[in-house]
């Protein structure tokens, strides 16, 4: 079996609009058992067709402008960054910014797909740019282009990668200044004194950070009451005026009633 005939397939595959993947892939099924390769046969067989939200999101990195992603997956490198250093303001200042960036992301995807999005596919979408924030081999798995379903991140620890892509990456380790291992080794190699406190220190970050995201989420709820309390003062302000007319406009009612009731007691 030829790797790159295998690579290649995968491309086409993963290019191509969902609606004709199964039709291609069984075709290059038929092909490669026509040439005799077997192995590759059942391996482009076993691969899946991807969900609406994968498929959409592999069709724009072929075809959109993919600045505003590629904004986001720096931002975060840096918020992981800030996290491995607890560097709050940082984390603060760049969780503020992961928010409008997903949501252009998003835009920017819709714009390529062939169909308007549902909402459910739009949810996807931003849970699978979050997981690209928060770990780096999801950042990966969006990158490929090979997407078969979207991705979610709970909060804390790593991704979880099975399945959602058509070929499987290799874990890498990120370091403190944000390199990366891709050794199978690497992992191996911490003990596990340090892997007890990084699960704990990715359980706090996890913590803050939802917190973080608690705190955007009752400032914006701050932000709308206090619009509506200027709207309800400024409402009040106005029925105050109106009744402060009615009230004059009575009282030279019942002085003009006064006056003509005077004036038959004088008749």
């Amino acid at each position: 079996m030829a790797a790159d005939d295998f690579d290649t397939t995968v491309e086409q595959l993963y290019g191509a609009p969902a609606a004709q993947f199964v039709a291609t892939r069984d075709a290059a099924v038929k092909r490669a058992r026509a040439a005799g390769d077997r192995e590759l046969a059942d391996r482009i067989k076993q691969l899946r067709r991807p969900t609406a939200a994968a498929a959409v999101l592999n069709r724009y990195l072929r075809g959109g402008d993919t600045d505003d992603l590629d904004a986001l997956i720096e931002l975060g490198e840096k918020l992981r960054a800030a996290q491995r250093e607890l560097d709050v303001p940082a984390m603060r200042e760049l969780g503020a910014e992961r928010t409008p960036l997903i949501a252009a992301v998003v835009v920017a995807v819709e714009a390529v797909a062939p169909d308007e999005l549902t909402a459910t596919v739009r949810e996807q979408l931003s849970q699978t740019l979050t997981a690209a924030v928060a770990d780096a081999d999801a950042a990966r798995a969006v990158r490929s282009g090979h997407l078969v379903a979207a991705l979610s991140y709970s909060g804390f620890g790593e991704v979880d990668l099975r399945d959602a892509v058509a070929v499987p990456l290799a874990r890498r380790t990120e370091d403190a200044g944000g390199h990366t291992d891709t050794s199978p080794e690497a992992p191996a190699q911490e003990d596990r004194a340090k892997a007890a406190a990084e699960q704990h220190l990715a359980e706090r970050l996890a913590i803050l950070t939802r917190a973080q995201q608690a705190e955007e989420s009752a400032q914006q709820s701050a932000q709308l009451a206090d619009r509506a309390l200027a709207a309800a003062r400024r409402t009040a302000q106005n029925s105050r005026a109106r009744a402060t007319e009615a009230s004059a406009a009575r009282a030279a009612a019942e002085a003009e009633v006064a006056e003509a009731r005077a004036r038959v007691r004088r008749s």
